[in-house]
């Protein structure tokens, strides 16, 4: 999903929430503001206003073709295992020194791994690293938004740190 789809989404959840709170046009033409929302449930808890739009997965299990050893060099480091420690600990939108931690390597050879194009397995381990830290980004939006949803406080925090030039608190 991209970033304005994303949005739009946000846009039609904003629109939704606005019409549940007016309610039908009064006879000059203005909404009138119903007392309670249509959708509020008999026990006085409001349904999440807001739809988020995918169904968030992680990223399944890692399967890399081997590496072969190129003359007398070591053989390579990353393995099905090592990668599969890597990914599980990228979903939970962990650094890339505590990824590496968890895969037993250093952070200057995950950064290595991460750019390197010279064979399938790298280019395979990046895509699952990618989809991984999409996964944790999109959770933790997902969090942001179910806040926004039940405090507004919520909404200006978001609002601010996304853009500060537009949003941030101002101090005289």
């Amino acid at each position: 999903m991209s970033l304005g789809d994303f949005v739009e989404v946000l846009e039609q959840n904003r629109q939704a929430l606005l019409a549940g709170r007016l309610g039908p046009r009064d006879l000059n033409g203005t909404h009138a503001r119903t007392a309670e929302p249509a959708d509020r449930e008999t026990n006085g808890s409001s349904p999440s206003p807001f739809h988020f739009p995918l169904e968030l997965t992680e990223p399944g299990p890692i399967a890399l073709p081997p590496i072969p050893r190129e003359g007398r060099g070591r053989p390579a480091g990353l393995t099905n295992t090592r990668a599969g420690k890597i990914i599980a600990v990228a979903c939970t939108g962990a650094s890339i020194p505590v990824c590496a931690m968890a895969g037993g390597v250093t952070p200057n050879t995950l950064k290595s791994w991460l750019r390197r194009k010279d064979h399938e397995a790298f280019l395979i381990f990046q895509r699952y690293f990618d989809e991984a830290v999409t996964y944790a980004t999109l959770a933790a939006l997902k969090a942001i938004m179910s806040g926004v949803a039940s405090d507004p406080k919520h909404a200006f925090e978001f609002l601010a740190r996304r853009y500060p030039e537009h949003w941030s608190k101002v101090v005289s």
